[in-house]
């Protein structure tokens, strides 16, 4: 806790004054005492003045100029006492009300120059948030304003502090023959490295904007004490500027106890980018003015303020809280405003037309559609059958936390198998095969030959399981150009049969006829062979336009 004694700091500030001369050099002196006339004796009064006047920062009427950041202006005739080739200094006491919102939204309260431009002599004193965005304020379209800074040329921005609208400031700007540097209530804000530039051009002086159509930068605010001098100011004579206080100053302020306030906030979203937020504390009849910052350039005095986010993003909120007693306080997070985007993927289980649907996102709530009137809440990853072939839509509903919704759809050829009939699992004597009475109907395909086994045995042994997933796949078998088994279901259990070799062919053949494609086409077979001591494993696979096959010969 600080507390100054008003004693003891105006005598601080008597003695200073007492050793500086603020009349030295003084060329230009604007009080704005209900109008706006040079009160140096040097008559540099203005040309044009569409200004009006308030009070300024001790309460006193009309002894303020107010500039309303569209029209208000004041213009003040070029004149050589203006031209500065070595030092010279700009004093000037500032409250910034508003922020321009034209392209590159940036602010003049004096300019002497018509380009935005450090050269042609100009010289000015002005704020925006191009050093927080770093160079990129004439790409935006709305201002940042909770990050400007004040500025004017040549000088370096070196401070983090950010122009808090409401309140007075002091800017000195000096230029000491070598370095250009920018003081903001007595504290060095920013400088930099002016050696050998001159600010002298021909232009008048303007005070609320910049004399150029295209990017005027009107100011809105308020200017009093405006002091221009043809030396650069020393720190004792800002420091006796800055620390003018009235005869009818207050008591100083104890920021304890019941003067105490806070600026600490939460919020909720909903609607998904649809923010509240709430003051934490309770004590709020202390409370005489509070201004929130969203982060994209919109701003509420609300004390329970609202604001609708028009993109995703991470923004930087911030509330600036100033109680009855005259004290105050700041608080900043960040939120992140991000949409939803859901989706799932699917996988076939073991048994025939059963999958498995699985979600991506968390704190998230669900709801899905089967596409066969079948309806499941509240769980992310589902288990469902199908019963029936079809083609069918799988509807994911979602909603996250802060309201987000979001919907995906995505379809399924569900194919099972037609009825089983027990396979053959005795030797198959392709010699004394009887004739089959109602042969299936069989469409002709092309045949591929993947491989050819020789064999010294009179019989193999045969084994048929899918390959991969459980899918569906039906098949009939086809040995020496008689069908032997039909409608047979791939699974994880063998189809086992026995094969004769036909010594008289010169090829016994073996062909997968593919009576569907399944769920993941096409139809693929794992097949196991045995003759004798030998083992033979290999993958037969089917569609609907060619048949695999494999050969057997004996060897001779």
């Amino acid at each position: 806790m600080k507390i100054v004694f008003l004693p003891t700091l105006l005598l601080l500030v008597n003695f200073l004054q007492a050793q500086t001369d603020l009349k030295q050099g003084l060329i230009a002196y604007y009080p704005f005492n209900g109008n706006a006339n040079d009160e140096s004796g040097n008559n540099h009064n203005p040309s044009v003045v569409k200004a009006t006047f308030t009070s300024d920062r001790f309460g006193k009427t009309n002894s303020a100029s107010e500039f309303n950041g569209t029209s208000n202006f004041i213009r003040i005739p070029d004149n050589k006492a203006f031209h500065f080739t070595s030092g010279f200094s700009i004093s000037a006491w500032v409250m910034i009300k508003g922020f321009y919102g034209g392209p590159c939204h940036g602010n003049r309260i004096l300019m002497k120059g018509s380009l935005d431009l450090p050269y042609s002599g100009n010289y000015m004193l002005g704020f925006d948030d191009n050093h927080y965005t770093r160079g990129a304020n004439c790409s935006t379209k709305n201002p940042d304003r909770a990050h400007q800074s004040f500025y004017g040329i040549y000088d370096a921005i070196i401070s983090n502090e950010y122009v808090i609208p409401n309140k007075w400031y002091l800017l000195t700007y000096v230029f000491d023959g070598s370095y250009a540097s920018l003081y903001v209530d007595c504290n060095l804000h920013s400088k930099g490295n002016a050696k050998d530039q001159h600010f002298s051009n021909n232009e008048d002086l303007f005070l609320g904007k910049m004399n150029n159509a295209q990017y005027p930068y009107w100011y809105n605010g308020l200017l009093d004490e405006l002091r221009i001098y043809n030396r650069p100011l020393n720190k004792n004579e800002i420091s006796a500027l800055c620390n003018k206080i009235p005869e009818t100053a207050s008591k100083p302020i104890i920021c304890t106890g019941e003067n105490a306030v806070s600026a600490k906030f939460d919020y909720t979203i909903s609607q998904c980018t649809s923010v509240s937020f709430k003051l934490s504390t309770a004590n709020t009849k202390q409370i005489s003015k509070i201004l929130w910052s969203f982060g994209d350039g919109s701003t509420s005095g609300k004390l329970s303020a609202s604001h609708l986010y028009k993109k995703p993003g991470t923004y930087t909120i911030k509330t600036i809280v100033t109680g009855r007693s005259g004290c105050a306080d700041t608080a900043v997070r960040q939120i992140e405003i991000k949409k939803l985007n859901t989706d799932f993927t699917f996988n076939e289980q073991n048994s025939p037309g059963s999958f498995r649907f699985k979600t991506i996102d968390k704190n998230v709530t669900y709801s899905w559609d089967m596409g066969d009137n079948t309806e499941m809440l509240n769980d992310a990853n589902v288990t469902h059958s199908y019963t029936k072939t079809g083609l069918y839509t799988i509807q994911l509903f979602a909603q996250s936390s802060t309201g987000c919704r979001d919907t995906v759809k995505k379809s399924i050829n569900v194919a099972l198998p037609e009825p089983q009939v027990t396979p053959v699992t005795k030797p198959v004597d392709t010699q004394a095969i009887p004739p089959v009475v109602a042969k299936p109907q069989l469409v002709s395909r092309e045949k591929e030959i993947i491989k050819t086994i020789s064999v010294e045995t009179d019989s193999v042994n045969i084994s048929l399981y899918d390959n991969g997933i459980i899918d569906g796949d039906s098949i009939t078998l086809i040995y020496n150009d008689e069908i032997i088994l039909t409608h047979q279901l791939l699974s994880d259990k063998p189809i086992k049969l026995s094969l004769k070799i036909n010594p008289n062919r010169q090829s016994n053949e073996l062909v997968m006829y593919a009576e569907n494609l399944g769920s993941i086409p096409p139809n693929t077979a794992l097949v196991v062979i045995i003759e004798g001591k030998n083992r033979h494993e290999l993958n037969l696979s089917s569609n609907q336009q060619k048949n695999q096959a494999i050969s057997f010969i004996i060897k001779r």
